[in-house]
C-alpha cells in the first residue's frame, strides 16, 4: 500500500521514481520512457486536481507495478509509463514502436482504448483474455484511479459514478484473473471512493405524483422510495440520454436505479406516427374486432395501432398469434397472443384520455401539444438501458407501466427485473398529465 499522505505529492513521487529507477535493469530505457510521457502529458492535469500534473498518474502506476507487484520487466514498466500517451495526447503508435521497440508499442496499443463508450466497454470486457502484462498494467491503472478519486473529493459525483460503475463491473472481472493482493487493493480503494463520494443524500426534493406514495414495501419486506422526475413535454427532436442528464443524474447516488418510461424512449427514437399517415389495412380493421378494450390504454384496440403491430411483427405471425389466443382462451390460458407475436408488441399504444399527446414543435422550435399519434414500442430497449447506464453510472430499466401492471422491456446488466416490476406495481409515474417519465428508485434507509 503506498503512502497515501503523499499520494498527490508530485515532488515526493518524483523522488521515489528517481531513486527506484536506478536499481532496475534497463534504467536508461525507463528514464527515457518517463521523460517521453512527462513531455507528452505536459499540458494535462488530473481530474479534480487542476494544479496536479497528469504525469503523476502513469508514474504511480509504474511504481505500483515495481513495488507492490514485484514486476521488473522493463517493457511492462515502460508501457505503464506510456499507457495514456496515444489515447490522450495524440502520439502515434508508430512513434512508440520506433522509440521503445515493438513489444512496448504492442502493449501500449492494447492499453489504448477507443473514445466511444460502447466500444470502450467491448474492449474492457475482453480484458480477462488479454496477456498477463496488459492485465497487470490495467489493474494497476484502475487501482491508482480509484485511490486518486478517494483523495479528491472535488470530483463531481456524476463523473465518479460513471467511472466506478465500470470499475465495479468489468474492472472487478479483470481483477479476479489476478492474485488476491490486487483484488484486496481494488476492494479497499473502491470502498474509500464510496465513503468519500457516497453517503445518503436523504429524501430528494422530488415529490410523489398526486394520489401516489413515495415509499412502497416490496413483497420481500424491503422498502424502497420512488422519486418521479419531471421533465418538459418530450418531443421527437429530444434525445433520451440528454433528458436523463438534464433532469435526473444530479439526483442519483450509489445503488440507485433509474426507471424510464418506454413511451419517451419510443418518441425520441422516431417511433411515433400521426394517425393520418398510418392508413390501416383491411386486416387491421378485421383483427381489431377481437381485441379486448381496456380503460387503461388503447393498446391494439384501434385500427391504427393494429396496423403498426402488423408492420412490426408481420401479418402471418399476427394471424397465428390471434388464432392461438382464440383456441387457448376458453381453456383459461392467458398471454398466448403476446408469447407468439412478441412481448414488444404489448408496448404499442395510441392517443387516449389517460395520457398527454406527443409534443409537436411550432416554427420557432417551441414544443406544443400534438394529437392523433400512435406509437410502437422502443427499439432495442436492453441496448438503450445499457448505453444510458454506462454513460451515467447507475442501473437503468425501461418500463411500460400503467394501472394494469408493469412490463420491464429493457434493463442494464445485473438489474433484477422482478424487483423493478414490484417497485412500480402501483404506477408511481402516473397515468395522466404528470410529465414524469422517469423515476429514481432508492432503497429506503429509515422507516
Amino acid at each position: 500500500m503506498p503512502d497515501m499522505d503523499h499520494f498527490l505529492d508530485l515532488p515526493y513521487q518524483e523522488r521515489r521514481w528517481a531513486n527506484l529507477v536506478l536499481t532496475l535493469p534497463q534504467a536508461t530505457v525507463l528514464s527515457a520512457a518517463y521523460t517521453f510521457a512527462r513531455d507528452a502529458h505536459a499540458t494535462q492535469t488530473r481530474k479534480g486536481s487542476p494544479a496536479l500534473p497528469y504525469i503523476i498518474h502513469p508514474m504511480r502506476v509504474a511504481l505500483a507495478l515495481i513495488e507492490e507487484y514485484r514486476i521488473d520487466d522493463a517493457a511492462v514498466i515502460a508501457a505503464a509509463l506510456l499507457h495514456d500517451v496515444v489515447e490522450d495526447c495524440g502520439v502515434a503508435a508508430e512513434v512508440i514502436r520506433r522509440e521503445f521497440g515493438g513489444r512496448v508499442g504492442d502493449l501500449v496499443a492494447e492499453l489504448t482504448w477507443p473514445r466511444d463508450r460502447m466500444a470502450m466497454w467491448e474492449r474492457a470486457v475482453a480484458l480477462p483474455r488479454a496477456s498477463h502484462a496488459v492485465r497487470m498494467v490495467k489493474a494497476a491503472d484502475i487501482i491508482d484511479n480509484l485511490r486518486d478519486l478517494g483523495c479528491t473529493a472535488s470530483v463531481p459525483r456524476p463523473a465518479v459514478l460513471r467511472s466506478v460503475y465500470g470499475y465495479a463491473r468489468w474492472g472487478r472481472a479483470l481483477l479476479t484473473t489476478l492474485d488476491a493482493r490486487a483484488q484486496e487493493q481494488f476492494t479497499e480503494a473502491l470502498a474509500v471512493v464510496r465513503r468519500v463520494h457516497g453517503g445518503d443524500d436523504g429524501a430528494l426534493p422530488l415529490p410523489p405524483n398526486p394520489e401516489k406514495e413515495c415509499r412502497i414495501v416490496l413483497p420481500d419486506g424491503v422498502s424502497v422510495d420512488r422519486y418521479p422526475v419531471r421533465t418538459h413535454l418530450v418531443r421527437p427532436a429530444d434525445e433520451v440520454l440528454a433528458l436523463v442528464r438534464q433532469y435526473a443524474i444530479a439526483h442519483c447516488q450509489w445503488g440507485d436505479l433509474l426507471a424510464i418510461s418506454e413511451r419517451v424512449v419510443a418518441i425520441t427514437q422516431g417511433r411515433a406516427y400521426p394517425l393520418a399517415e398510418i392508413h390501416p389495412s383491411w386486416w387491421a380493421n378485421f383483427l381489431v374486432r377481437f381485441v379486448h378494450k381496456s380503460k387503461y390504454g388503447i393498446g391494439l384496440g384501434s385500427p391504427w395501432t393494429m396496423e403498426l403491430a402488423i408492420r412490426e411483427a408481420g401479418l402471418p405471425r399476427m394471424c397465428v398469434a390471434a388464432f392461438a389466443a382464440a383456441m387457448t382462451k376458453p381453456l383459461g390460458i392467458r398471454g398466448v397472443f403476446y408469447r407468439v407475436v412478441g412481448k414488444h408488441i404489448n408496448a404499442i399504444d395510441g392517443p387516449c384520455d389517460y395520457t398527454l399527446p406527443i409534443a409537436d414543435s411550432d416554427t420557432a422550435g417551441k414544443p406544443t401539444q400534438g394529437s392523433g399519434y400512435a406509437k410502437l414500442g422502443p427499439k432495442d430497449p436492453d441496448g438503450v438501458a445499457q448505453r444510458i447506464a454506462r454513460e451515467i453510472g447507475v442501473d437503468v430499466a425501461i418500463i411500460d407501466a400503467n394501472d394494469l401492471g408493469v412490463n420491464v422491456l429493457g434493463a442494464s446488466d445485473g438489474v433484477d427485473r422482478a424487483f423493478v416490476a414490484a417497485a412500480f406495481r402501483d404506477n408511481p409515474l402516473g397515468q395522466t398529465n404528470e410529465q414524469t417519465p422517469m423515476a429514481i428508485v432508492r432503497r429506503a434507509t429509515s422507516v
